[in-house]
């Protein structure tokens, strides 16, 4: 029976580093961006469909989702998963609470106008926006849907329904990787080294990096990423998002 954890992290905090790292060791991995979150709510949305209230077999059903996650995981030749997804949003905290009796969540931090300055950076470098038209494009990030607002509604929520969490801080990983590390062994129950970096994969698969980008890393060190936010960001946004949300 293999044991899952959860990471909750915010994007581009470091979770594809943190994922190179702790791949390369034997007995646990972590997760690309998954999609079991989605399995498990679409199977549950069936409820509230005419064909199964006509029917309505919970039991049924009810097997096939519990069995989700061991079924996905089934292959899968380590002892250890960390799924990375938006866990703690209400509906999914409220499906894996019913799967898994006190899960364990991992969230991996930075300041958020930090991880919006990194993905207007790339948008600009790519030629998409300017930074004085990035503003539609910050505020979808942002928002319950938006890669950046989803996941903090995530992790808001957990911190909120005082679940079993522990915080990671993004400095800490690139900084201080080794404390880092031994933390976050302590917390799962199994060691992690850091080893020779490489690119990100698991289970013998890598992300498909021409469809949407932004998973490739440095592998000859870990070291911080810095740059000026006001290069890539304008001063309303940086007032606006430049506060701890978490609060």
């Amino acid at each position: 029976m293999k044991k899952i954890y959860f990471l909750c992290g915010l994007p581009r905090a470091g979770n594809t580093l943190l994922g190179s790292i702790v791949n390369q060791n034997k007995n646990i991995k972590i997760t690309a961006n998954s999609i079991v979150p989605d399995i498990l709510y679409y199977l549950c949305t069936l409820k509230n469909t005419d064909i199964f209230k006509n029917f309505p077999d919970h039991k049924s059903l009810n097997n096939v989702i519990e069995m989700v996650i061991t079924n996905y995981y089934k292959d899968w030749k380590t002892n250890t998963i960390i799924d990375r997804g938006p866990w703690g949003t209400p509906d999914n905290l409220i499906i894996i609470k019913q799967l898994i009796k006190k899960p364990k969540f991992i969230i991996l931090i930075r300041p958020v106008i930090e991880c919006i300055a990194s993905f207007a950076k790339l948008q600009i470098k790519n030629g998409n926006y300017t930074k004085h038209d990035i503003h539609p494009y910050v505020e979808h990030l942002m928002s319950e849907e938006g890669m950046i607002g989803k996941s903090l509604w995530s992790i808001k929520n957990i911190i909120k329904q005082k679940e079993n969490y522990k915080l990671f801080y993004y400095d800490d990983l690139v900084n201080n990787t080794d404390v880092f590390l031994k933390t976050l062994s302590n917390f799962v129950g199994v060691k992690i080294i850091n080893k020779k970096l490489q690119q990100f994969k698991v289970n013998e698969i890598r992300y498909k990096d021409h469809i949407i980008g932004l998973h490739k890393i440095r592998v000859d060190s870990i070291k911080r990423q810095n740059y000026n936010i006001h290069d890539y960001l304008p001063e309303d946004i940086i007032e606006k998002y430049d506060v701890d949300l978490l609060l």
